[in-house]
């Protein structure tokens, strides 16, 4: 089932070296579950609001990425604009955390080419 799911002898591989690969991957990663609520904390965001999104958005991305791209890449939060709306934004300039993360959506799907992650369909 899973050869024929994500055509594995196609790419030279095995269930067991994916199993490898995505253990690997998360022991890599798995410090965005920590570092990201204590940044964002800083900034007055709950501690573990932060972590079951970190947690649920990195996770469901990153399986919906393998299930229906069949696209071996795992997907979490940056951990540069975490630090820049915590110190920079929140901090710094003094604007509130909703307003730092209203004022990103605004501009990701506003000003889709000026976002270094430039890809949206909606503009406004």
């Amino acid at each position: 089932m899973l050869e024929k799911l994500f055509a594995l002898s196609e790419r030279n591989t095995t269930v067991k070296g994916e199993i490898i690969a995505g253990l690997t991957t998360f022991i890599t990663m798995a410090y965005i579950l920590f570092l990201a609520p204590n940044l964002l904390s800083i900034a007055g965001m709950d501690k573990d609001a932060v972590l079951i999104a970190t947690a649920l958005g990195g996770g469901i991305v990153t399986i919906a990425m393998g299930l229906l791209v069949n696209y071996p890449i795992c997907l979490a939060p940056g951990v540069g604009l975490l630090a820049f709306y915590t110190f920079t934004v929140v901090l710094g300039m003094g604007v509130a955390w909703q307003t730092a993360l209203g004022g990103r959506i605004y501009f990701r799907y506003c000003f889709p080419h000026f976002d270094p992650h430039y890809g949206a369909s909606t503009h406004c």
